[in-house]
């Protein structure tokens, strides 16, 4: 685990950021979770995504963190971030309320920082929690 937080740190330290892929858990059913770390030291929060693979989480954590820049605003509740996800679909922003899935955070900076969710919407753009979204309640944690 050491060696892994150091080479953690080092891509932190070139990058501005790193973003550690928990796989999904087949015995579980458990999705997987990406999340970013070292963010929230230049723009005071982290983002989170869950459900996705491993190339999909981290192309949408790195291009949701390229239009937040790009707009210069800090995440809101409810924000939606257009063409994020790729295929003309939009993210939709929440702050998560558990610490516990982000240890790495906890492990690097001995504390957990505010983390706002990307959540993905289904096929006809409803997300979690709207009326009639048909995505199974597996489908993606809201953290």
């Amino acid at each position: 685990m050491t060696a892994y937080l150091q080479q953690l740190a080092a891509h932190i330290k070139a990058e501005g950021y790193a973003i550690p892929f928990i796989p999904a858990d087949s015995q579980t059913g458990e999705p997987s979770l990406a999340y970013t770390v070292g963010l929230h030291v230049h723009q005071g929060y982290e983002l989170a995504i869950s459900g996705l693979d491993y190339k999909m989480s981290g192309s949408v954590l790195n291009s949701l963190v390229e239009r937040l820049l790009e707009q210069q605003t800090p995440p809101a509740p409810a924000m939606e971030i257009r063409g994020a996800a790729g295929g003309g679909y939009s993210l939709r922003l929440r702050q998560t309320d558990r610490a516990f899935p982000f240890a790495l955070l906890r492990a690097v900076y001995r504390r957990t920082p505010p983390v706002w969710q990307a959540v993905w919407p289904d096929r006809e753009g409803r997300f979690p929690g709207d009326a009639a979204c048909t995505l199974s309640a597996g489908a993606q944690h809201l953290l």
